[in-house]
């Protein structure tokens, strides 16, 4: 393997920090959006805002196990 090739572990490493970095973007997205939604808007928004969250933990907790 050439020393300039990261490797599939590297690959993988990095593809998921980008996926923990991604929910975890989304899920500050929509909260921001819940701010300025109505009621009943808000609380659909940060439900899913928690499923981004839950993801992102899910996915960081597989890492350390």
């Amino acid at each position: 393997m050439d020393d300039d090739d990261p490797g599939i572990f590297e690959f993988l490493a990095r593809s998921t920090q980008a996926r923990i970095a991604h929910y975890r973007h989304r899920t500050a997205d929509v909260r921001a959006k819940a701010e300025a939604a109505s009621a009943v808007r808000r609380v659909e928004l940060l439900k899913l805002a928690e499923q981004f969250e839950e993801l992102a933990d899910r996915i960081t907790m597989n890492r350390r196990a």
